[in-house]
């Protein structure tokens, strides 16, 4: 119980103490918020303070787990509470979702060909598997790895995998890669709002949360999150049935009761909504990043692996930019899209604060949901196709 403790006050204190490091240490500030807990994590993951038996391993990861289900779905409605859905558009948000999931697909087929006789006997599930993981997250690799008949092994080495590279994608999108969409973009389509996420590195916007009247809104927002939660939650169990909760009508039941709260005119008043739902992102990526143990991959046999996902992933990212220059879609949409069609919607907040531009969250979360729902039906389609080559 001491040591779940100390964890718990680890996981909520350390965001503050890089949040302040960032703004003091120059090469930190460059490197963002997100990024140097994700490096703090992974450091503090692997240098040997938690346990390495089996049992009590076991026990930590689930402990982590949970803490991380619960991070999100109440971390999204404070960041909706603060977003202009206004700005929303259709047209352009389709565009892109079609755009990224074309992308994903084709950079399947090319890495399977590239790759293909080094996957062994499974090459073309794999591939399946990771067209679904990649438009629709890890609820579609494990719904494909039952439809295809994927070994146990080889799903736990691509979930593994995944976890690398979608960190090093990360990495690339905080580092850089979001300035580097735009110049390639040329500025064409919708400029970047001017309802932007402040830059934590350039202001704080926590430095006056422990004024009273801030605490009191703090509050109220708490509250409201956990009720839309509660809600969310208790819709999504019962539409998930035997199988568990559904994530499709969690992320969904708690987008449209955000949506439709932010038409009070309280809500549209908590200017520290947005902050305090980064805040609770901030804590996700750390716990997420202390999961992480290098000592248990066999970069071995996963290194083919590791460059099939590479392709698809890096390789589906700049097709989707270089499309949204083709078809004058606006850069922030494109990547949005690409990040959340790859890691889920769950992410979708972090790289907006990244961009600054917390606009592109609804699109993010939506072609998210519509990734979710494709994303089973391409991944056989794949599997289909694979298997001619």
């Amino acid at each position: 119980m001491i040591a779940k403790i100390s964890l718990i006050a680890l996981y909520l204190l350390a965001p503050a103490g890089v949040l302040y490091a960032c703004r003091k240490v120059k090469i930190l500030g460059k490197l963002g918020v997100v990024l140097t807990l994700y490096i703090l994590g992974v450091i503090v993951a692997n240098i040997g303070i938690f346990p390495s038996v089996a049992e009590a391993r076991a026990e930590l990861l689930s402990f982590q787990e949970s803490v991380s289900e619960v991070l999100i779905p109440l971390a999204l409605p404070m960041m909706l509470f603060g977003c202009d859905f206004k700005r929303f558009k259709l047209g352009e948000s389709l565009g892109a979702l079609v755009v990224g999931v074309v992308a994903v697909a084709a950079l399947v087929v090319g890495g399977y060909m590239l790759c293909g006789e080094h996957l062994g006997d499974e090459g073309a599930k794999m591939g399946a598997a990771l067209a679904g993981q990649y438009t629709g997250g890890a609820g579609n690799l494990a719904a494909i790895k039952q439809m295809v008949g994927l070994s146990t092994e080889n799903f736990v080495m691509l979930s593994t995998c995944n976890l690398i590279v979608s960190f090093f994608y990360l990495m690339f999108l905080m580092g850089g890669g979001v300035a580097l969409a735009r110049r390639i973009v040329g500025g064409r389509g919708r400029k970047v709002q001017s309802t932007v996420v402040e830059a934590e590195i350039d202001e704080n916007p926590y430095r006056d949360f422990a004024k009273r009247g801030v605490l009191v809104q703090l509050l109220k927002i708490l509250g409201a999150s956990v009720v839309v939660m509660g809600i969310s939650v208790a819709v999504a169990t019962v539409v998930g049935g035997e199988s568990g909760i559904s994530m499709v009508a969690l992320i969904l039941t708690i987008t449209t009761i955000s949506l439709l709260m932010t038409l009070h005119k309280e809500v549209r008043s908590w200017d520290k909504s947005y902050d305090a739902g980064m805040y609770l992102i901030y804590i996700f990526c750390f716990v997420m990043a202390t999961m992480a143990d290098l000592k248990s991959i066999d970069w071995e046999q996963s290194v083919y692996i590791l460059v099939f996902q590479a392709v698809i992933v890096f390789g589906s990212l700049f097709a989707t930019i270089l499309a949204a220059r083709l078809f004058r879609i606006d850069a922030d949409t494109a990547v949005i899209t690409s990040n959340t069609l790859i890691n889920s919607p769950i992410c979708v907040p972090m790289i907006a604060a990244t961009m600054k531009n917390r606009d592109v969250i609804v699109v993010g979360i939506t072609n998210g949901l519509a990734g979710y729902a494709v994303g089973n039906y391409l991944g056989y389609l794949i599997y289909t196709l694979l298997n001619f080559l």
